[in-house]
């Protein structure tokens, strides 16, 4: 073991609440500010996700990894203590941009859930208030089809990469900060989103002479790798205050920092991926400052969706537990000329931020929020802090867990329930609930209140009457919208579970080192051990699908259909397995019940698309695919598909734009260059036709269909 990971991992064992302590005394405590101090400055809101408090110079680190964020910290208020209410970045994110705990905002899960917009945003507060607003994203799971471009006037969730292979579909911080830059420097008006005039959607048509792929559509739903592209556009100068918001994903598995971080870090590469986000806002924000006077009248808030836990407590990185090491979080705000430098001792809480916004610009924070202004908080002011993780309960039928904080008390709801005091056990490692009872009776009655007794967790939409007769007459059964009442023993607790959740992680990783035998094996064990274990069922269907076992991936995944294993994520991979397969009718006996309930389903409705188009349903699935972009108007993926279809359709002009549109937002998409290079063949235009088909081998070496086209035309 290098002496850089031994200092790493004693530095770990320094509990987070213990060193956040050792700073507070050192700073001044805030001074007071007027409510709308701020009045008509930018603001800036910078998101890093999985970024963990105790890996930030300002709280305590020795690391030395964040420079930006401690020269801001020191520059502006920190919050000392500062907690996020769900270790999942886009129901985190639905809290900090609504001012909403997510039984509140709707949204408890990556994935399976969408902000449906009934409540305000931060964005749509300010936009009513004048401001043009613009978003950065830099992961799809807060891509525009689930909700938060609500009051948004741009979103750019443009997107490299693909989902095909299970990979993390992502850009780095310096892709996100550049669009940001761009947009803050012309003022917002002097670019514009694409993709939105013709939403269109796309599925490779048969094998022709010249063909886009013999393979047929992409086995995953698509649009996983979904962008927008910005085109410059002249305009008048817009004065307007703006709201950008930049989110950055590089602290998220899997660590791969870009170098040096790469080789200074090769023992920590999470530590790399914080340097290098750190490094991309310090240098964006220098650029910002020598192109004008952008930040001379701006509040920049930075703060984490959620940490991450690094292997404690068996966790290996987050979403399954709500300890500290993925709850506690950084929250900075900058604004010198009116934010004097200062540590807030008031607890903070992520669902503050977006009130606390609002009240420093002056801008009428919504009614009826879970979060505070903490712009005047005093350190006794607790209103507590609620805090869910319900990922193990909706993908793999554990025990949902809940809890509350308040002061430096702690209680985690499950059915093993645990109650730690932080100030003297910050690490967690002794549960206290059964020798003070009386504590964690006080806890539970908050938490009662707030997320009601005895209340299950929501599943993301429910199936209705007609659609559940359709799928059970395939013998399929459904897990209903709530989960039927029943008592969670101390063998669901995820305590318990551990094991089986770090063997779904091994599983991954045997495959990704190219061991996918081995992981179906561990996967087969894990549904042995647990056989309600509904995310296992998905990943084993995928393994077996990805290693050409079609038949055997189709018969797990309808196993667990037929035993009422199945969710919607589970039922849509089986309705695409069955169009790989050929069987159109099973596939869209299963697919069309579903988006008939869920109309905002956007993989649904892409993979229903497929399947029309499979069947010579050219008219069905252009409609489903632009009721896909309609929802979702970046799907790079999706365009690539429409772009096939009008091949399929003998509509080369209609599929040159369309997959020019896909390549412009995502120019990894192997699949489009290839089917763009069939468009340029068939009109006429050989030499860009053999670009095309040069650049998607680049892309993926063994691309069998653009190496044919190539020996078609006697290229190389």
């Amino acid at each position: 073991m290098t002496k850089r990971l031994r200092q790493r991992l004693l530095f770990l064992a320094l509990p987070l609440a213990a060193m956040a302590g050792c700073r507070s005394a050192e700073s001044p405590a805030p001074a007071a500010v007027a409510a709308g101090a701020l009045r008509g400055y930018n603001v800036l809101l910078v998101t890093i996700d999985t970024l963990r408090a105790d890996h930030v110079g300002a709280y305590g680190s020795p690391l030395g990894l964040t420079p930006t964020l401690d020269r801001l910290a020191k520059e502006g208020l920190r919050f000392d203590v500062a907690h996020a209410h769900v270790p999942m970045t886009l129901p985190s994110h639905t809290t900090i941009m609504t001012g909403l705990y997510p039984p509140a905002n709707g949204v408890r899960d990556n994935g399976a859930f969408r902000f449906d917009r009934t409540r305000p945003t931060l964005a749509s507060a300010l936009g009513a208030a004048g401001y043009r607003t613009a978003a950065f994203i830099g992961s799809f799971v807060l891509d525009a089809r689930f909700g938060l471009n609500a009051g948004f006037d741009l979103y750019d969730d443009r997107l490299n990469g693909s989902s095909a292979n299970l990979d993390v579909v992502q850009r780095t911080a310096e892709q996100v900060l550049a669009p940001a830059y761009d947009w803050i420097t012309t003022k917002g008006s002097g670019l514009r989103a694409q993709g939105s005039e013709h939403p269109w959607s796309t599925v490779s048509p048969q094998p022709s002479a010249l063909s886009p792929s013999s393979s047929g559509p992409s086995p995953q739903p698509s649009g996983l790798g979904s962008s927008s592209a910005l085109r410059p556009q002249p305009s008048a100068l817009d004065d307007r205050p703006w709201f950008v918001w930049v989110h950055l994903y590089d602290p998220h598995e899997p660590y791969t920092p870009p170098e040096p971080f790469a080789s200074r870090y090769s023992q920590d590469p999470y530590s790399g991926e914080i340097a290098y986000a750190d490094q991309a806002v310090g240098r964006f924000l220098d650029r910002l400052r020598a192109a004008g006077p952008a930040l001379e009248r701006t509040l920049i808030v930075i703060a984490s969706d959620h940490g991450e836990s690094l292997g404690e407590h068996g966790e290996r990185t987050h979403g399954l537990f709500a300890y500290e090491a993925t709850l506690r979080v950084p929250l900075i705000a900058w604004a010198p000329a009116v934010l004097k430098p200062a540590v807030s001792a008031a607890p903070a809480r992520l669902v503050d931020l977006a009130p606390t916004v609002l009240d420093l610009v002056g801008v009428a924070t919504p009614a009826n929020l879970d979060g505070r202004s903490l712009r005047a908080a005093a350190p006794g002011d607790d209103p507590g802090s609620y805090f869910e993780a319900l990922n193990a309960n909706l993908t793999r039928n554990w025990a949902p867990l809940k809890g509350m904080l308040h002061g430096r008390r702690k209680l985690i709801d499950l059915p093993i329930p645990e109650l730690y005091d932080l100030a003297a056990d910050p690490g967690e490692q002794h549960n206290i609930y059964a020798a003070r009872r009386d504590e964690a009776r006080d806890l539970e009655s908050r938490l009662d209140r707030l997320a009601g007794s005895g209340a299950a967790p929501p599943t993301p939409v429910p199936i209705d009457p007609d659609a559940d007769a359709r799928l059970r007459s395939l013998g399929y059964i459904v897990r209903p919208s709530a989960a039927p009442a029943r008592k969670y023993t101390q063998a669901d607790d995820p305590k318990q579970l551990v094991p089986l959740n770090t063997a779904l992680d091994e599983a991954a990783a045997m495959r990704a080192r190219g061991e996918t035998p081995q992981a179906i094996a561990v996967l087969r064990d894990v549904l042995r051990r647990r056989p309600d274990f509904t995310v296992a069922y998905d990943r084993l269907a995928f393994m077996l699908r990805s290693s050409g076992h079609l038949a055997d991936a189709i018969a797990v995944a309808d196993e667990a259909a037929r035993a009422g294993r199945a969710d919607r994520t589970l039922l849509r991979t089986l309705g695409s397995m069955y169009t790989e397969a050929g069987d159109a009718r099973r596939a869209l006996a299963i697919l069309e019940p579903l988006a008939q309930q869920d109309a905002s389903d956007v993989e649904t409705l892409d993979t229903l698309a497929q399947t029309y188009a499979r069947s010579r349903r050219s008219r069905d699935a252009e409609a489903t695919f632009r009721k896909a972009l309609a929802l979702s108007p970046n799907a790079a993926t999706t365009w690539s598909n429409l772009g096939a279809l009008y091949l399929m359709e003998d509509r080369s002009a209609d599929a040159r734009e369309a997959l020019m549109r896909a390549v412009s937002i995502n120019p990894d998409l192997a699949t489009a260059h290839n089917a763009l290079g069939v468009a340029y063949a068939r009109t006429g235009d050989a030499n860009r036709a053999v670009e095309e088909w040069r650049r998607a081998l680049a892309l993926q070496p063994d691309f069998a269909d653009a190496r044919a086209n190539l020996e078609r035309v006697g290229a190389r």
